[in-house]
């Protein structure tokens, strides 16, 4: 391995590590969780450079989606009322969740595997999903029928049910002229401004800041 490959492999390194810490998800599961998650997103990313088509990306996609329900387990928690709310194994929504964000930063943000490759794998990229977009989805397109209430209940056949909501409702609101990479980028922005204090808002826009300043920074350095 030449210097420059070595030094590449270990910015692609760098970037799906801070993507994944990116997600903000890794608390919900099981101590010893992130470095699993990790490696299964390094031998996911790692097939993304040969992607040429939408059926050779989402086959990706569905493998590490699999993968994650059947190892990945949420952590033990104690709730407000005591009861004690039992590990159990992840769902296709923090699945998805997780690989839709981190292959966000990876392939928008970070513009990997490389320019030619990111350019193709764009337009097949998914909308990342989280609580208050599902919400809102469900609420503006009630009879799409999601029965789920959170992603930890969201399955693989709802989750392409909002993913067809979310290409719609681009093609209503914003004339097509958007990607569905960037829409949870545009929708989180209009969900928590309009749903949250300005102080909440201030400190989810800092923690992402900071976020962005680290998945940057093996790039500018």
């Amino acid at each position: 391995m030449s210097p420059n490959e070595e030094a590449e492999t270990t910015k692609a390194s760098n970037v799906v590590d801070m993507a994944l810490t990116f997600t903000a998800m890794i608390r919900l599961f099981e101590t010893g969780s992130k470095q699993r998650i990790s490696d299964q997103l390094h031998k996911s990313f790692s097939k993304l450079s040969d992607v040429s088509s939408y059926q050779e990306y989402q086959s990706i996609h569905l493998e590490f989606c699999k993968w994650f329900e059947t190892n990945i387990f949420t952590a033990s928690k104690v709730l407000k009322n005591k009861a004690e709310k039992i590990s159990r194994p992840a769902s296709y929504g923090h699945a998805a969740k997780i690989f839709d964000i981190a292959v966000k930063v990876y392939v928008h943000y970070s513009n990997l595997p490389n320019s030619n490759a990111a350019a193709t794998l764009l337009p097949f990229l998914r909308g990342a999903i989280d609580n208050p977009i599902m919400e809102f989805l469900k609420t503006k397109y009630p009879l799409a029928g999601i029965k789920a209430k959170t992603i930890e209940a969201l399955g693989m056949a709802e989750y392409e049910t909002l993913q067809r909501l979310i290409a719609k409702h681009i093609q209503e609101e914003f004339q097509g002229k958007i990607l569905p990479v960037q829409y949870d980028d545009v929708m989180w922005h209009r969900l928590n401004r309009s749903g949250r204090n300005e102080d909440s808002l201030q400190t989810q826009r800092n923690q992402r800041l900071s976020a962005s300043v680290q998945i940057l920074e093996p790039t500018l350095n």
